[in-house]
């Protein structure tokens, strides 16, 4: 589970996706005028955390770059047939967005030194 930042009407906006990193684009799959679909055509920004509380350890990564709809059909075949999951929100989602990271940055979170 990814979150992608969008611009919207009434301003910015994160929503929760799931994704797939296939040849080195975040995937992920939507339905056209839904609210992840905002991203095609823009510059977005996608973040992906991990944490443990009980460790009070975890990292987070944040992709900034383009976002394209995934128009050739064999492309979206072959991004299905290698899809791991199926969207969690359920029923059909045809549109494939691809991020392709323009710029990459990520933080390790550690305990603090007592």
């Amino acid at each position: 589970m990814g979150r992608v930042a969008v611009t919207t009407a009434e301003g910015p906006a994160l929503v929760p996706v799931n994704y797939e990193v296939v040849d080195d684009a975040i995937v992920f799959r939507t339905v056209p005028g839904a609210l992840p679909a905002a991203a095609v055509g823009a510059e977005v920004a996608f973040e992906v955390d991990r944490v443990d509380e009980a460790m009070s350890r975890g990292w987070s990564v944040l992709a900034v770059g383009p976002a394209r709809a995934v128009t050739e059909p064999g492309e979206a075949r072959r991004l299905t047939d290698r899809a791991h999951t199926t969207p969690w929100a359920g029923g059909e989602r045809e549109l494939w967005v691809s991020i392709r990271p323009a710029r990459l940055t990520g933080r390790r979170i550690t305990p603090a030194d007592g």
